[in-house]
C-alpha cells in the first residue's frame, strides 16, 4: 500500500474517534448538569427574556406616549402671484379620528408700513377628505398690529398673529387635505389710487391643540405618568406569564408518599356531623356488648370441649353381650307385631 492510500484510510478513521470524543464529552457533560437542571433552567430563561421582556415594555409606553400628542403643526408655502390671494394646498398631519382639535393659523410677517396700512384682511380654511368631501369651512379676520417692546431692545421687525379658525374639531378621518387663503378678494382695489395688495408674509403655519376629554383627555393631561403606567402593565403581564412558564420547574417533585401522607391526613381530619357521631357511638356499643354476650358461650364451648375430652373411649362389645342385644331387639319385634 502506498503511503496516500494509508491517510485515506487513516482519515475516515480519526473523523470517527473525533465524533466519538465530542459524542462523549456532551453525554458527560448533560449527565454532569442533569441534576442541577431546575435551578439552571429558570436561570437560563430569564436570562434570556428579561431583557426582551423590558425592551418590548419601553415600546409600549413609547408607542403611548407618541399617540398621546397635545399639539400638532404644520408648516404652510404660500403661493403669490397668481392673480388671487395667497393661498395654499397642503396635507395636514396624521390625525386621531375621534379626538378633539383647536385649529388655528400663525403667521409671522414683518412689521412693515404696508402690511400696516393695509388694515383687516381674511384668512380662509377648508379642509377636505381624500375623497374630496368636504368637512369644514371657516373664514376669520386678522388684522396686523404693532406691539410695545422694551425701549432696550428697540421696536421689532416681525408682527407675530395668531388666528383662532376651528373651536372643538372632530375630524372621523386620519387624514385631511387643506386649503387656505389669506387677503381679501377684492385685493383692497378700494383704497388709495385703486391698485391691487396682498399681504407680506414671512412664515405660516397651521396649528391644533388637542382638547382633552375622557379617558384619553385624562392621558393628555398627564402623558408621562400614563406612558409609564402602559410600560409598568405590560412588564407587569409578561412577567406573570413568564413566572407561571417557568414555576413549574423551580417547584419540587413531591414524593407519591408524601402525596399518600396528606390525602389520609385530609381525609382524617374531615369532621363528621353530630348524626355520625352518635351513628359510630352505637355502633361501638353494639359491637361491644355483642362480644361481651359472646365471651360466655364461648368459655362454654371450650369447658364442654374440655368435659369431652376427660370422657375415656368405649369398650369394644363383647360376643355375650352382642347375643343379648339380638335376644333383646327380636323380642321387642315379637311384642310389637302382637
Amino acid at each position: 500500500m502506498s503511503k496516500a492510500e494509508r491517510e485515506e484510510e487513516q482519515q475516515p478513521e480519526e473523523a470517527e474517534a473525533e465524533s466519538g470524543l465530542i459524542y462523549s464529552t456532551f453525554v458527560s457533560t448533560a449527565s454532569f448538569l442533569r441534576p442541577y437542571a431546575p435551578q439552571i433552567v429558570p436561570v437560563v430563561v430569564c436570562t434570556f427574556f428579561i431583557p426582551i421582556i423590558l425592551a418590548i415594555s419601553g415600546f409600549a409606553g413609547y408607542v403611548v406616549w407618541s399617540n398621546l400628542s397635545t399639539k400638532w403643526e404644520t408648516p404652510i408655502y404660500l403661493q403669490y402671484g397668481d392673480g388671487t390671494p395667497p393661498n395654499a394646498q397642503f396635507v395636514v398631519p396624521s390625525l386621531h379620528s375621534q379626538q378633539q382639535y383647536d385649529v388655528s393659523l400663525h403667521l409671522v410677517v414683518p412689521a412693515s408700513e404696508s402690511n400696516l396700512a393695509l388694515g383687516n384682511f381674511m384668512a380662509s380654511l377648508t379642509l377636505n377628505t381624500t375623497n374630496n368631501k368636504t368637512l369644514a369651512t371657516v373664514r376669520r379676520p386678522a388684522v396686523a398690529v404693532t406691539t410695545n417692546s422694551w425701549w432696550i431692545f428697540g421696536p421689532r421687525n416681525t408682527i407675530d398673529i395668531d388666528v383662532p379658525l376651528l373651536k372643538s374639531f372632530v375630524a372621523g378621518t386620519s387624514s385631511l387635505l387643506a386649503d387656505i387663503q389669506l387677503g381679501r378678494r377684492d385685493n383692497w382695489k378700494n383704497l388709495g389710487t385703486g391698485e391691487g395688495r396682498e399681504l407680506s408674509v414671512i412664515s405660516a403655519s397651521l396649528q391644533g391643540i388637542a382638547v382633552p376629554h375622557g379617558v384619553r383627555g385624562l392621558a393628555i393631561r398627564f402623558p408621562l405618568l400614563s406612558s409609564l403606567t402602559a410600560a409598568f402593565i405590560f412588564l407587569t403581564i409578561c412577567s406573570l406569564i413568564l413566572g407561571v412558564c417557568i414555576l413549574p420547574v423551580m417547584l419540587p417533585d413531591v414524593p407519591e408518599d408524601a402525596k399518600d401522607l396528606r390525602k389520609r391526613s385530609s381525609t382524617s381530619s374531615i369532621p363528621f356531623p353530630p348524626s355520625e357521631k352518635a351513628r359510630r357511638k352505637k355502633r361501638s356499643q353494639f359491637s361491644r356488648r355483642s362480644s361481651e354476650a359472646a365471651s360466655p358461650s364461648s368459655s362454654q364451648s371450650v369447658k364442654e370441649e374440655e368435659s369431652v375430652a376427660s370422657i375415656p373411649p368405649a369398650e369394644e362389645p363383647t360376643p355375650e353381650r352382642l347375643r343379648q342385644r339380638k335376644i333383646s331387639t327380636r323380642r321387642e319385634n315379637e311384642g310389637d307385631s302382637q
